[in-house]
């Protein structure tokens, strides 16, 4: 055989290995994901209805799924959706509320799936506490002002943000308190534990696993509302999207999803397996698994996937948040929706 003969049978074992190795590629999808994963940063505030993303995350689903995830950190909603409007994210876990007003404002975001919904509560401590009795009304709140000689405290999240439309809801709408009665002050998560243990606050709007940290740590704080007494069906976590990652990503969306109502499923089933997973990226070295558990058997959680039967709330919302000012456009609310990845995972 010449040497020109062998070259050339050389190429073609290349050749045919080359198409066999591609043949196998294109039958074996899941190898080819793996392979080739489809990188997605997703921006979260941290809470405990952002759980299914550290759960999907710290389980491998989504490395399964093909998708290699990164996640960034963020103290509030309005503060992420800006990060996000702004191309430096792709999807966020977080409030509803600031996702809507964004768009109202011209952001190409979409919310595809829910998370959780009734999170947020009013908690209490101090003499504000003791002088309410764990029942908050228009009177009691205005004989604390006489007494103290100052405002009520109330620490929430920036305006915008759903910890604020709601308590300025249940406040306002709910209690009817007098708005000369109460300040409101806008700060970080973390920051409102703290000022609420430290005593710098009166009252403030939590959620889990906040409200079981803040109550090991004090028995004496109270729950003065819980989310369906400030807000019925209150709305609260939801995914949503950049819509340009929508057109270009939409199978690796859908099998994101899955994965994210698998891990609604798991809380579920197995609170203790999910609080242990979750608490690499949510509490460790703040708190124990044990306390992460008992957050997730809280009344105060409630996940649900399923984003169509959050939209009616979401409406009520929206219109309060523009009856106060949080959001200067209107949006139909059902527009903000797509609907097509959600009902894809869940029919596979």
């Amino acid at each position: 055989m010449t040497a020109l003969t062998r070259r050339s049978a050389m190429l073609a074992v290349a050749a045919v290995a080359s198409l066999t190795a591609a043949s196998l590629t294109a039958f074996t999808p899941g190898a080819a994901r793996a392979a080739n994963p489809v990188k997605l940063e997703v921006g979260y505030i941290p809470i405990l209805a952002a759980a299914p993303l550290f759960i999907l995350e710290g389980e491998g689903w989504a490395r399964e799924a093909g998708i290699d995830l990164k996640l960034t950190k963020f103290e509030s909603g309005p503060h992420a959706i800006q990060a996000m409007a702004a191309g430096k994210i792709d999807l966020l876990y977080a409030g509803v509320a600031p996702v809507l007003v964004a768009r109202s404002k011209g952001a190409d975001v979409s919310v595809i799936a829910n998370s959780a919904v009734e999170e947020m509560v009013v908690a209490s401590r101090g003499e504000f506490a003791k002088a309410l009795g764990g029942k908050a009304t228009a009177e009691s709140i205005a004989k604390f002002v006489a007494d103290s000689g100052r405002k009520v405290k109330i620490g929430t999240q920036p305006p915008g943000s759903v910890p604020d439309t709601v308590l300025r809801h249940w406040l306002f709408k709910v209690v009817k308190a007098d708005p000369a009665n109460v300040e409101i002050i806008s700060m970080g998560i973390e920051k409102t534990q703290q000022a609420l243990l430290a005593g710098a606050l009166d009252a403030a709007t939590i959620r889990e696993p906040t409200v079981t940290v803040t109550q090991k740590v004090d028995p004496n704080v109270g729950l003065l509302a819980t989310g369906a007494e400030m807000f019925p069906n209150q709305p609260g976590t939801v995914i949503a999207v950049r819509d340009p990652v929508a057109k270009e990503h939409g199978e690796a969306l859908t099998r994101l999803l899955k994965a994210h109502i698998r891990a609604v499923d798991q809380i579920a089933k197995d609170p203790a397996r999910s609080a242990k997973v979750a608490n690499e990226y949510l509490g460790k070295g703040l708190m124990e698994p044990a306390t992460l558990e008992a957050a997730f058997r809280s009344p105060g959680s409630k996940f649900v996937a399923d984003p169509h039967g959050v939209v009616p709330a979401v409406e009520q919302m929206m219109a309060y948040a523009k009856e106060i000012g949080s959001a200067e456009g209107t949006v139909p609310v059902a527009e903000a929706f797509d609907f097509r990845f959600y009902d894809a995972a869940a029919a596979k």
